[in-house]
């Protein structure tokens, strides 16, 4: 009699179901029995030797791997009649075996399937509704809980790669035949699954420029920087910086009245703390404001934030480290919270910001660093950094000089 199939999800989260039972990961606390499953399952067309199971899971990690091994094969195919699927794992001479008697429908093989399809395909429908297929099909890459295993490297790779090939040659359809709205829906996805893919984040940034949705690419924009730069420590990659120019030339260009202009400029919700931009457009501000003080005799200060690690404060820094990356983005909650709305600020290097102070005095502004040190300071818990602040007038230099 044949047995009931199985189906097996390694995408996004690990589980195997049939019609009566699911067993999720969250089922099975330890990851090694996840991975031992997960081995058995990919390699189910043949025995695995038990030397081969040894390597792999218990290798300079177990005094007695065949012990260890026993012992996880029995908790493993307990917790599989404890779930009800019987009879699933095959002892073998020498190894193990996903019982052949049990058919099994796994979501990678699906996907490969598909992949191999789309190179069959002639036209456009095809591969539109092939690609499609593949898209919908990852749910992200392999379960986390399984994405540390060596033996599993290649094929995260390869599945990343197909991924994203289908994703950019579906967008290559949709670009040809202007279909914008469905090239925003399907980068959107993407991004979520790959948010430091340089083509996917043109391409969404385009997609909204040509619906005329330029607050929403602008800030795509500022948000795909910010990935790009915390994420690989890298500056915007200049693909991106030609598409936002386009974005911000592109919206300039369409004429309207003075009513269309004001709601286009204007926030669409009430700001709350400071501005946060670009450090292009910060200069910008920063160069009206100097206009703006010479002409009217005020005084207006620059504050510079560091974050720096306590026993580097009197060298200057030091090596860049996960933990100070952390303080930065700490800094930058309470930075958001602290700051008025008229006060304009931008990211300068991995841990500094850069505050213009509006219509601020000296002694303003000195507390005004002092309260954001001191929310810094309590939110750090037991992280051994510190917080340095400068401040500066705006001086208008071009003045001195014909003055001089």
């Amino acid at each position: 009699m044949k047995k009931e199939a199985v189906e097996v999800t390694l995408f996004g989260r690990f589980s195997l179901k049939n019609k009566t039972v699911v067993l999720k990961e969250e089922d099975i606390h330890a990851n090694k029995m996840i991975q031992l499953l997960a081995y058995i399952i990919i390699n189910r067309d043949t025995p695995v030797i038990g030397r081969k199971l040894n390597e792999e899971f218990w290798s300079g990690n177990s005094r007695n791997p065949e012990s260890a091994l026993r012992n996880m094969m029995y908790r493993l195919r307990s917790k599989l009649r404890e779930m009800g699927l019987e009879e699933c794992i095959c002892t073998q001479p020498g190894g193990y075996q996903w019982n052949p008697e049990i058919p099994v429908e796994t979501d990678y093989e699906q996907f490969e399937r598909i992949n191999q399809d789309i190179g069959k395909q002639t036209d456009n429908s095809g591969r539109e509704e092939l690609c499609r297929e593949i898209i919908a099909c990852y749910h992200g890459n392999i379960s986390a809980r399984l994405s540390c295993e060596s033996w599993l490297q290649p094929r995260i790779l390869k599945y990343q790669t197909m991924y994203l090939e289908a994703a950019k040659m579906l967008g290559g359809i949709y670009e040809q035949g202007n279909e914008w709205e469905k090239l925003e829906m399907l980068c959107q996805e993407v991004v979520v699954q790959e948010p430091l893919e340089e083509d996917i984040q043109c391409w969404l940034i385009r997609s909204l420029q040509k619906q005329r949705k330029y607050d929403q690419a602008l800030l795509q924009y500022e948000k795909a920087k910010k990935q790009f730069y915390e994420k690989l420590g890298i500056k915007t990659p200049k693909k991106l910086q030609a598409i936002f120019q386009n974005v911000v030339t592109d919206s300039k260009i369409q004429t309207a009245d003075i009513a269309d202009i004001i709601w286009e400029a204007e926030e669409k919700e009430k700001p709350s703390g400071a501005f946060f931009c670009d450090y292009q457009i910060f200069r910008q501000i920063y160069r009206l404001e100097m206009r703006r003080v010479g002409r009217i005799g005020i005084s207006e200060y620059i504050l510079l934030l560091t974050v720096q690690r306590i026993e580097k404060c009197s060298s200057g820094g030091g090596k860049l480290t996960p933990g100070l990356l952390e303080g930065a983005n700490i800094l930058e909650q309470v930075v958001r919270e602290t700051l008025r709305v008229g006060d304009v600020v931008t990211r300068n290097g991995h841990v500094q910001y850069v505050v213009l102070l509006s219509a601020c005095s000296y002694e303003a502004s000195v507390a005004v660093a002092e309260r954001i040190r001191r929310k810094f300071l309590k939110r750090l818990r037991h992280r051994r950094l510190e917080l340095r602040y400068e401040l500066e007038e705006l001086s208008l230099q071009w003045k001195e000089a014909v003055e001089g």
